[in-house]
């Protein structure tokens, strides 16, 4: 039986729903590798490779025997397996070499007895039953080392006199592996950190570990952001606990190199001493989990040479790798202009223009279009409650909401009766569930006041209200919006009588300039450098990609009015082309996956020529590089008070009238 096998019963043990609970996944060797190798192994093969006297070698060989790797997430031991291995055929190799060029001296100078021991390794892990396997994993890995390593010698036809231990009796690990909370107990000492601690996103992890251990881990970790992944806690503790000059490499959710996650992993890490000396900026999980990862290995201190950053370009298992060498791997796990140091800008906040849609939360607030209609043919005032409702993949998909919803928006429970029909609705289908909702938490908790319980003194209106959004919109003809989990740059004018869901970002701008600044290429390459990963798609996030966003400082008002032109041009060919094939919006722009010209693509190039041009960008220079030095800017004269362009119309457009056409999703 090969100890990998003991993943699979591991998570198959477990069950679907407690492996998501605790962001348990098995991972295959292949992946491991992408770990043990550029962590473990080929350290040891460059120092073993320069390593030119006895001495010296001699002095290694007792280093690599006092070796000590961790797991801090072990599950089955897969990790500890692989390394295990690994390390005997480094121990195997080094002794290899001490007597292919020293002869007989080595064996008097390192002896000749196999001394690489199980107990240089390792885990920890919540679960007493994945700590069972782990120790049964390496007692097998034990076993199989001894085999391979006279297979190797017989294959290499080696006249090498090396002993090993007998497979019996079995190792004592239990002082080596033990069934605890690695984020609450002390690590073992090691010069080298693996493995695949369990990944949660944060708005479950009082749901699935229950709010006293959100609040306990809170505590013990206050400089994590609340909104950073689970498994960033294992990046982080890792890095404190490894010496200087030791190693760690560690698989997490794409998220690590994102937001609040990257905040607390990876910049924590490289403000810490430590060097990324390869990564895997993002791949397809080749696993259960539905879910992109990143794997990282770095140094606590400094690394010579060049770095590999390898990433998968689709989001199948399958899909094609690229790899590029780097002087140095940022803290975003890109190859291109780090964008991570880019400042907020008060003007892009202030007054705020990107929102997130609404979030009722309970699918009975929902009706169909018959539905809708039929409510308010029976009472016509019901049109000041019900209200179209579009989702991100109306937007890219169906070019229109294909739902209604009920929203008493903050009406107090007077208000809300005196529109009996919706609210009869609500009572039917809302009502009951809050109400057990909030028993249930309360249950859960032991306290009288929750989030619930809050809620059920409101019971009739969203739990997401998002009055900000609709408020901001509500003065405008027409809003901006995009899916806020997309591969693609679509964005498009809604009416503002569409109820925006959570699943959209929502600009408070009606105006053409505004949409092709937003829709240019220019911005989606800042987007796309600053924005947040679901799975293989990307996020649209103000507090990651608006507020950050410098806008042209001085465009001109023919600049500003190509750039709007352009923009009405784009919208009118994008409809032209839907209608004439039957494409979704989403359909459209896969075709620029395709290499050729076509009229889309070169009117995307014209609008986005125009934006350039009013930046003032010459046709050299990277958009990264020069939006980075703009917002860098930006942000001294904010600092210095000095005034700054924000988004929407620029200063130079007196009269905003010939900017704002009509076109836009219509109510339907």
């Amino acid at each position: 039986m090969q100890p990998p096998i003991f993943g699979t019963l591991f998570q198959s043990s477990m069950g679907k729903e407690r492996r998501h609970a605790y962001g348990a996944h098995f991972t295959s060797e292949a992946d491991i590798q992408k770990v043990v190798l550029p962590t473990i192994v080929r350290p040891w093969c460059e120092r073993i490779e320069t390593a030119k006297t006895l001495k010296d070698l001699r002095a290694l060989l007792e280093e690599l025997r006092s070796f000590r790797v961790l797991d801090p997430a072990c599950g089955s031991g897969n990790f500890l397996y692989v390394a295990f291995r690994e390390l005997k055929r480094l121990e195997l190799s080094l002794m290899a070499k001490v007597h292919a060029e020293f002869g007989r001296k080595a064996q008097a100078a390192v002896g000749t007895r196999s001394l690489v021991s199980t107990r240089q390794f390792f885990g920890i892990d919540k679960e007493e039953f994945a700590v069972e396997l782990a120790k049964v994993t390496l007692m097998i890995a034990k076993e199989l080392a001894i085999d391979e390593s006279h297979a190797w010698i017989d294959a290499e036809q080696l006249d090498l006199p090396i002993e090993f231990d007998a497979a019996l009796p079995l190792d004592n690990l239990d002082d080596n592996i033990k069934a605890e909370d690695a984020l609450f107990c002390q690590w073992p000492k090691a010069h080298a950190i693996v493995g695949n601690p369990p990944y949660l996103g944060s708005r479950y992890l009082a749901k699935e570990h229950g709010y006293d251990y959100a609040n306990k881990l809170y505590a013990a970790y206050p400089d994590v952001p609340k909104m950073a992944d689970y498994c960033v806690h294992w990046f982080r503790t890792a890095h404190d606990r490894l010496p200087e000059g030791g190693r760690a490499g560690l698989v997490g959710t794409n998220s690590i190199r994102q937001n609040e996650s990257r905040e607390a992993s990876l910049d924590y890490i490289l403000e810490h001493g430590g060097t990324i000396t390869e990564a895997v900026s993002t791949q397809v999980w080749d696993g259960d989990a539905a879910v992109h990862v990143s794997i990282v290995n770095w140094v606590k201190g400094q690394a010579d040479g060049k770095k590999k950053l390898f990433r998968q370009l689709g989001d199948r298992v399958e899909s094609e790798w690229t790899v590029v060498e780097l002087d140095r791997i940022n803290s975003s796990l890109s190859a291109k202009i780090d964008t991570s140091t880019a400042q907020l800008l008060r003007a892009n906040q202030q007054p705020k223009r990107c929102f997130q849609g609404q979030n009722p939360v309970n699918e009975g607030f929902f009706l169909t279009p018959e539905e809708a209609e039929e409510l308010i043919s029976r009472n016509p005032k019901l049109r000041e409650v019900i209200f179209p409702y579009m989702i991100g993949r109306d937007l890219v998909e169906k070019y229109g909401p294909t739902r209604w919803i009920i929203d008493l928006g903050q009406r107090d429970l007077i208000q809300a009766m005196q529109y009996p029909e919706a609210f009869r609705h609500l009572e039917e289908k809302v009502k009951h569930k809050v109400l057990e909702k909030a028993e249930q938490e309360k249950k859960a908790t032991g306290k009288e006041k929750t989030r619930w319980t809050r809620m059920a003194n409101r019971w009739w209106m969203f739990r997401d209200y998002q009055p900000g959004t609709m408020s901001a919109i509500a003065g405008i003809p027409r809003y901006i919006a995009c899916s806020r989990t997309t591969r693609r740059p679509i964005f498009e004018f809604v009416d503002s009588k569409v109820h925006p869901d959570t699943k959209l970002t929502v600009f408070s701008l009606c105006d053409d300039y505004s949409f092709g600044v937003i829709q240019s290429l220019t911005h989606w390459e800042w987007a796309n450098s600053r924005g947040g990963t679901l799975k293989g798609d990307f996020s649209y996030t103000s507090e990651s990609v608006f507020d950050s966003y410098p806008w042209p400082q001085s465009p001109t008002l023919s600049q500003a009015r190509r750039i709007a032109e352009a923009g009405v041009s784009l919208r009118q060919l994008r409809l032209k082309i839907m209608s004439e094939t039957g494409w979704s919006l989403r359909d459209l722009y896969r075709t620029l996956d395709e290499p050729g010209q076509s009229s889309f693509r070169s009117t995307l190039e014209t609008l986005d020529a125009a934006v350039r041009t009013a930046y003032g960008m010459k046709a050299k220079d990277d958009p990264l590089a020069f939006l980075l030095a703009l917002n860098a800017e930006l942000a001294d004269r904010e600092a210095s008070m000095r005034p700054v362009v924000g988004p929407g119309l620029p200063p130079a457009v007196k009269d905003a009238t010939p900017f704002i056409t009509d076109d836009c999703i219509k109510c339907g």
